[in-house]
């Protein structure tokens, strides 16, 4: 039998080295949810826009990149 070799993508090290904007960077320009976005504007149609469907996706993203508790935790930064 062969033996395997672990072979890493990209080395977490790298990423926990980065400051969190950075790593929120990241995963905004990588993320696949292009689609799942325009759904969301799409099912807000003639709702009310005071907060932006993509503004409010960023900041739950930031949320979890920046590892807040709670929503309020991150609306209170």
């Amino acid at each position: 039998m062969a033996a395997m070799t672990q072979t890493n993508l990209f080395s977490w090290d790298a990423i926990e080295a980065r400051s969190d904007l950075d790593r929120l960077k990241l995963v905004v320009d990588h993320l696949p949810d292009e689609r799942l976005v325009q759904s969301l504007e799409v099912m807000r149609a003639h709702g009310r826009d005071d907060y932006p469907v993509r503004a409010m996706w960023h900041a739950l993203l930031a949320g979890i990149v920046f590892q807040h508790a709670s929503l309020e935790s991150l609306l209170q930064r």
